[in-house]
């Protein structure tokens, strides 16, 4: 599964970071790419955005953190009911 091209740098940067470790979850797969895309941009337009700058800006920023939040928690990525991540498995003496 490879990421989007239409990802910005940091969405991509946030791809980059977070998807290895939720494809070994089992947690980004062909049933959720599309939210994980969401997600991704999402966390680049509120790294972005200046609530102070824009009118209604304040209004914007809260409701795209609530759609972050609400898309992290299926992922994991909240605070709040977050899933526990699936132990790694103990290797061997050869390391497999």
């Amino acid at each position: 599964m490879n990421k989007p091209k239409e990802l910005d740098p940091i969405a991509t940067d946030f791809w980059k970071r977070h998807s290895p470790r939720l494809k070994r979850q089992g947690l980004l797969n062909e049933a959720t790419y599309d939210s994980f895309v969401i997600l991704c941009k999402a966390y680049s337009e509120l790294t972005q955005l200046n609530p102070r700058e824009e009118k209604n800006g304040w209004i914007r920023y809260f409701a795209l953190m609530k759609w972050f939040q609400l898309y992290a928690r299926g992922f994991g990525m909240s605070t709040d009911k977050a899933i526990k991540p699936e132990p790694e498995a103990e290797k061997d003496e050869f390391g497999l």
